[in-house]
């Protein structure tokens, strides 16, 4: 026995055995993975795969803190194996699919699309099998919604709304990426300019939040959607401009006219406040700042509860000259309610006159009498005795004047 194993031929009889043998297991094995490739792409008789879209793709993760980008809403999902067991799982899709993300930091990550509540006879492929998600910090805030129209064609609002616009609600609360709220630079509600005007009320009105260059940011908004009201009841009111001045000029000049341009106003508001106002506002105008002919615009004061005045201000032309005066010499000093019973003696001056300075256009001082002009003085408040006496002068509107003393000394007997 020994003597044939220590033969040649022995050890040459095992070596072919022990090939064969590693050839047909190495055989077997190629066949058996070929057959199961095979298996899943082509199911056997008893098996079958169906192909479901759209199965909504889960995020596990704590949403308050943080939020997640990347991530599709959707995922498409392959399930091979026994007939019924694919039916079931095709109609009721009882099962989730699903990523993971619990025990991640901020950042990005590459994750895998997991599922669960599958039957153990099903086979399950899923695409993406993989997907790159960045999880960042949860920011939220809160801001006012602001209004922005569409197709306004340079329409005036202020001339089609008696006030402006309301927002229902005024303010929203946004989140999302702290990076992301750190750009938010507007929040606006987009409405049809033509829409509102005709119905004056909007619904349903979506909120989009921009960054400060006008670039859509990708945010939760909540809520999505506002409400516009606006009151088109507005009506329009025309008046004629005046003017009304203060102050005086200097001596050396005098006032040849004020222009008004335009010579009237249009007011917009709600009916009822229309009808209550019957004049505007004067311009006013300071001669003391008037040293020449001058020009310039002021602002129209706007009435209370007025939507708008058209057009915001108006030009003035304040045109004056040099003044013109002329004596008026010895004009009689009367004398006001002195009581029957006395009598009243002119001190200083004995006479009971003065001089009068008058001082405006030439025109106008030429036709001018000593008719035209009133000198007087009031003792009312004086029983007798010796009093000075305060003088009052009347002109006429466009004459200026000055006297050569304010006071007369008089006794009263």
């Amino acid at each position: 026995m020994d003597k044939w194993i220590k033969s040649p031929w022995f050890t040459r009889i095992v070596s072919l055995f022990l090939a064969l043998l590693l050839y047909l297991t190495v055989a077997l094995d190629d066949a058996n993975s070929q057959d199961s490739d095979q298996a899943f792409l082509f199911p056997s008789g008893s098996d079958e795969a169906e192909t479901m879209e759209n199965v909504p793709l889960q995020v596990e993760l704590e949403e308050e803190r943080y939020v997640v980008r990347g991530v599709p809403d959707t995922v498409e999902v392959t399930v091979e194996g026994p007939v019924s067991s694919v039916t079931q799982a095709v109609r009721q899709r009882n099962f989730d699919v699903f990523i993971d993300l619990n025990d991640l930091e901020p950042g990005t990550h590459e994750v895998d699309v997991q599922h669960r509540g599958m039957s153990s006879q099903l086979g399950v492929y899923i695409e993406p099998q993989t997907i790159e998600v960045t999880i960042e910090e949860r920011s939220s805030v809160t801001r006012p919604v602001e209004l922005d129209f569409v197709g306004q064609d340079g329409t005036d609002m202020s001339e089609v709304f008696a006030s402006t616009p309301t927002i229902t609600p005024e303010e929203v609360e946004i989140t999302g990426p702290k990076t992301e709220i750190d750009q938010i630079g507007m929040v606006k509600a987009i409405v049809e300019f033509n829409d509102l005007a005709e119905d004056g009320i909007a619904r349903s009105i979506p909120v989009k939040v921009y960054d400060p260059q006008g670039n859509e940011l990708n945010v939760f908004i909540n809520p999505s959607t506002v409400t516009i009201e606006a009151d088109v009841s507005v009506q329009d009111k025309r008046f004629p401009l005046s003017h009304d001045t203060v102050g005086e000029l200097d001596d050396n000049l005098v006032l040849e006219s004020i222009n008004l341009t335009p010579v009237t106003a249009t007011i917009y508001g709600q009916e009822e406040r229309l009808n209550e106002i019957n004049q505007l506002s004067p311009v006013m105008i300071n001669l003391s700042d008037i040293t020449e002919t001058t020009e310039f615009e002021t602002e129209l004061d706007v009435p209370t509860d007025i939507r708008k005045i058209e057009p915001e201000s108006v030009g003035v032309e304040v045109v004056v000259t040099e003044a013109d005066e002329r004596e008026l010499s010895d004009m009689e000093i009367e004398v006001e309610n002195l009581r029957e019973d006395r009598e009243i003696v002119f001190l200083e001056p004995e006479e009971a006159t003065i001089d009068i300075t008058t001082i405006g256009k030439a025109e106008d001082l030429e036709d001018l009498t000593e008719d035209d002009i009133r000198v007087w003085i009031d003792v009312s408040e004086t029983v007798e005795g010796e009093v000075f006496a305060n003088i009052q002068v009347e002109a006429p509107e466009d004459i200026r004047w000055r006297t050569n003393r304010e006071q007369v000394r008089v006794r009263i007997e």
